[in-house]
């Protein structure tokens, strides 16, 4: 009888959880930086931080939204036999998501 590989089973969540963490971080830092860019300029009339305060928030808590929806996608579609190719997968299409949602509320900003 052929018993599961327990870290197959916890291989999949954690690098879905790893790979949004790592993807959510480089494009929320990215967006920090070009912020006043994205919203119009050193010269546009919402120039100032707190402006740009609601986008902020909205991306810190899609964010960890996305990473709690990584860490599920991962228990639920873990694979025994290739858990790192499913959990990249899982993280693929998180991060994925976070950049439509980020693209929607600069559009909505």
């Amino acid at each position: 009888m052929a018993t599961a590989r327990p870290t197959a089973a916890l291989l999949t969540p954690l690098v879905a959880a790893a790979g949004t963490a790592v993807g959510v971080l480089v494009l929320y830092f990215g967006q920090r930086a070009l912020a006043p860019v994205l919203a119009g300029g050193r010269g546009s009339v919402c120039a100032q931080p707190d402006c740009m305060l609601g986008v902020g928030v909205w991306l810190i808590v899609g964010g960890f939204l996305m990473l709690v929806v990584s860490l599920l996608a991962g228990v639920v579609f873990r694979d025994r036999d290739r858990p790192v190719r499913r959990g990249l997968f899982v993280a693929l299409w998180c991060v994925v998501a976070y950049f439509v949602e980020s693209v929607v509320l600069w559009i909505l900003a």
